[in-house]
């Protein structure tokens, strides 16, 4: 492969030096980036923010001969990042975005047949990598801010190496990994590539600490005031304020009054292209601004005329709880790097000031990184994406961080509900309906609903409600009630002025979304529900685990176990049945509030959503009678439909309730006499020795009742059968024949003494206790083991009253440091025993001095 030589093209070099940025620190690197890259096919920068390379990394590289004819992909880790990352190139070059430098996104793509760099959001790039894993006609991916971890840009990087890695080296495109700090990151051995490190240009930062919150102080009122004293102490500076949320940012909004000639403006992801950038440009001359920021302003972003920060220490995260299977935004302390990372934006342009509302001993208590974002998130667009791969288990991939077993298997739960998946010997398989649910780029929940929106023949009812959905809910404060939504949507009522750039987004989502829905294929069309059944019914297909129904108390109880309420007077309140959609709580808290429903027809049951529906025989114990009561039970998820009680059930069904009777209490049910529990001791303590043996744990025999008793449950009509049961012959019956001369041959019940005795082992400890009267090990040089001497035994040396003298592994040190001063003081006390100077000379015995003849 040609290397690239350290000079820049005439055409980069008048570029840098005409936009000014000539003088920024990551200049100094490009000499050997460009070497680098052509001698690589991956590569890592380290540069903190401001050393600029963002802006000039892909500009410095557009002429290096091996991507002639070829295009740059840039990935930014948010929608605003990307549409100023390309506004910057494009006017460094003197142009708009969509000729050199463009960029694409949800519902906002500007890219033209000139454009070589593409700036673009980490979902994009997986689009494009699904439709043509070879990335024709792309030269260089750049993952920059890779240092934030997002599920997408592990996602992305993870199939991006898998992709590169099927077509041969001359065909491959390479990858670029740009990131503040890698802070421990082991990308240079997942990459197989070099790292280069640039300086950050930063200007020195003075940090002020206001010290811990008093309790019930609201992080708005502590804001305010800081706010209120960096005016007064820096009259010619702007200020970015720090804090963790939409709600937090519109108070702040309303409770500050700055003095003439000082904007406010807010900045985070769901505001207007021209309000984000109202609040990122420079303040005009004899004006200065107050930036209220989410996390959105930590990275990526130059906020200009910027010198003061005051950071509240919060930021607002997803959260995905297991427990109720929704993703919540969780309020958290920030990490040490991100409170630098927000600090060092204060010294960008000048020396600048930071006010920290936390005290210095809270400093140090900061986690030094947040989490990756795959560690808590919801893993079912993750899986469902690596199942149209073709990838049936994350280890396939190379990550960063692999995804949680845990959340792998609850993701491929909730895909099987949604009728994407089908288990076929524990390898999922995409059904066809999930393939196409893969093709529609949104959450699983929110395809599956689109698709049965099309099969019922109301696509855009559907899209409609999937494009609510996907979006944060500014209605959410007004009322839960989802037809309200629609009602605005539909133009059936007025829309407040307040929600009208939310209709607008929204309509433009819906729009996308008929497109994509239009071109999927159709999956076997169904009766359509009627006009005010459908809001439910839709809902009800993509969280069926959130049906919910009225309980006395005016609580709902949802399908998946969880309570549910709404926060204040609500006209659903009346429904019976409802699909939440939308729930904020806790976890591990019991209950939730609802933020967003339908009403739901119970009546779908019996037909459109007779899917849902789930019957079993339950059994449970009458402890009076001591039978097994049978009922034959209806459920939606948790919630009870039916329940109607059988005299009689077949052997399987009633083995099968015996046997999750059994799960629950544990096995305690069954026969465990000291006989069987020593048996299962030693079985358990082969295992350790040999892997090859079956597993007698307690945990395991729990997992495998199917396997193991099942076949002994068949005469098992009462209670007290149980009672009856050859638990000794069914544990045994899992070893093989070899196995069972093996287990007395190295793991026997008893064990010979010197003086003839055959005592029991207790297996129960660990190591096993062998319990024997001291006068009966004389003459024992070594201390006895089991299992060919693999397993010591722990030999517990008693005194003729049977109480403990020693505990000891090593007979032989005991006998030449131990026994002397045992036989001084025993000596008196048991005189009808023998205790001589020499044990290891002396016989053995179990009989006092008379009786052994001594």
């Amino acid at each position: 492969m040609t290397r690239q030589s350290s000079d820049e093209s005439p055409a980069v070099d008048q570029i840098l030096t005409q936009a000014g940025i000539r003088e920024l620190p990551i200049n100094a690197l490009l000499p050997e980036l460009r070497e680098c890259l052509a001698a690589h096919p991956s590569l890592i920068i380290e540069a903190p923010p401001g050393a600029g390379k963002t802006t000039v990394v892909p500009l410095a590289l557009l002429d290096a001969p091996w991507l002639v004819g070829q295009r740059i992909l840039m990935l930014q880790p948010r929608r605003i990042a990307t549409r100023n990352a390309a506004a910057r190139l494009a006017e460094l070059l003197g142009e708009k975005p969509g000729a050199t430098v463009g960029y694409r996104m949800r519902l906002d793509t500007r890219v033209g047949p000139a454009t070589r760099i593409e700036v673009i959001t980490e979902g994009v790039l997986r689009r494009m990598l699904a439709e043509d894993p070879s990335l024709d006609g792309v030269g260089l991916v750049i993952f920059d801010e890779f240092h934030e971890r997002s599920l997408d840009a592990d996602l992305s990087l993870a199939l991006a190496l898998k992709a590169r890695e099927t077509f041969p080296e001359e065909a491959r495109f390479r990858i670029l990994v740009m990131s503040a700090t890698l802070s421990g990151l082991p990308l240079e051995a997942l990459l197989e590539g070099p790292c280069l490190r640039s300086e950050g240009r930063q200007f020195p930062v003075t940090v002020h600490y206001a010290g811990a919150r008093k309790p019930r102080e609201r992080t708005v009122d502590r804001v305010g005031a800081v706010v209120t004293r960096a005016l007064a102490s820096h009259p010619n500076s702007s200020i970015l304020v720090f804090l963790p949320g939409q709600g937090e940012i519109r108070r702040a909004v309303d409770a500050l009054n700055p003095p003439s000639g000082t904007l406010v403006r807010p900045l985070y992801g769901d505001l207007s292209l021209d309000e984000q950038r109202r609040a990122i440009a420079a303040p005009e001359a004899g004006e200065r601004k107050i930036v209220l920021a989410t996390n959105v302003a930590e990275t990526s972003l130059t906020i200009e005329g910027v010198d003061v920060v005051i950071d509240a220490g919060l930021e607002r995260v997803p959260r995905f709880d297991p427990a109720t299977a929704m993703t919540r935004l969780t309020t958290v302390q920030i990490s040490k790097a991100s409170a630098e990372q927000r600090c060092g934006r204060a010294g960008r342009l000048r020396a600048g000031h930071c006010y920290r509302l936390w005290s210095e001993t809270q400093q140090e208590q900061l986690a030094p990184q947040a989490d990756a974002e795959i560690v808590n998130a919801d893993l079912a667009p993750l899986v469902l994406e690596l199942l149209a791969w073709g990838i049936v288990d994350p280890a396939e991939l190379r990550w960063l961080t692999p995804p949680p077993t845990g959340a792998w298997h609850q993701a491929l739960d909730l895909l099987e509900a949604l009728g994407a998946v089908e288990v076929d010997s524990a390898t999922p398989r995409l059904t066809a309906h999930g393939r196409n649910m893969a093709k529609l780029p949104t959450h699983p929940r929110i395809a599956h609903l689109l698709l049965m929106g099309k099969a019922v023949n109301a696509p855009d009812t559907a899209c409609l409600l999937a494009a609510v959905l996907s979006d944060r809910d500014p209605l959410s404060r007004e009322s839960a009630d989802m037809s309200l939504r629609l009602a605005y949507l539909q133009g059936e009522r007025s829309t407040p002025h307040a929600f009208r750039g939310w209709v607008h987004r929204t309509e433009q989502l819906a729009a996308q979304l008929r497109r994509q829905l239009a071109a999927s294929d159709a999956r076997e069309t169904m009766d359509k529900p009627g006009f005010d059944q459908l809001p439910g019914f839709l809902l009800a297909c993509a969280y069926p685990d959130r049906i919910a129904r009225r309980r006395h108390s005016g609580a709902y109880q949802l399908a998946n176990g969880r309570s549910a309420a709404f926060a204040g007077p609500e006209v659903l309140a009346r429904e019976k049945w409802l699909v939440v959609a939308e729930a904020s709580g806790f976890a591990g808290r019991s209950g939730d509030t609802i933020r967003c429903a339908a009403a739901l027809d119970p009546s779908l049951f019996e037909n459109q959503l007779a899917a849902q529906r789930r019957e079993r025989t339950r059994i449970e114990w009458d402890e009076a009678s001591g039978r097994f009561l049978a009922s034959r039970e209806t459920r939606i998820g948790a919630l009870l439909l039916d329940s109607r009680r059988l005299e009689s059930v077949d052997e399987e069904t009633r083995v099968t309730g015996l046997i999750r009777l059994l799960r629950e209490c544990e096995l305690k049910r069954l026969p465990w006499d000291q006989e069987t529990r020593r048996l299962q001791q030693r079985l358990s303590l082969m295992r350790s020795i040999d892997d090859s043996w079956p597993d007698f744990s307690l945990a395991s025999l729990t997992a495998e009742l199917e396997i193991w008793l099942a076949p002994y449950l068949s005469p098992v009509r009462r209670l007290g059968d149980l009672r009856k049961l050859d638990l000794r012959g069914a544990l045994l019956a899992r070893l093989d024949w070899t196995q069972h001369p093996l287990l007395d041959e190295h793991l026997p019940e008893r064990i010979e003494v010197p003086s003839g005795s055959k005592l029991r082992i207790d297996y129960s400890a660990d190591p096993p206790v062998l319990a024997v009267k001291l006068q009966e090990m004389f003459g024992c040089r070594e201390s006895p083991s089991l299992a060919g001497g693999r397993i010591p035994l722990l030999i517990h040396l008693l005194s003729p009253a049977g109480r403990p003298l020693q505990v000891t592994q090593d007979l032989a040190s005991f006998w030449a440091n131990g026994y002397a001063d045992v036989r001084k003081e025993m000596k008196g006390r048991y005189p009808k025993h023998p205790w001589p100077e020499d044990p290891l000379q002396a016989m053995p015995t179990r009989h006092t001095k008379k009786r052994s003849g001594n």
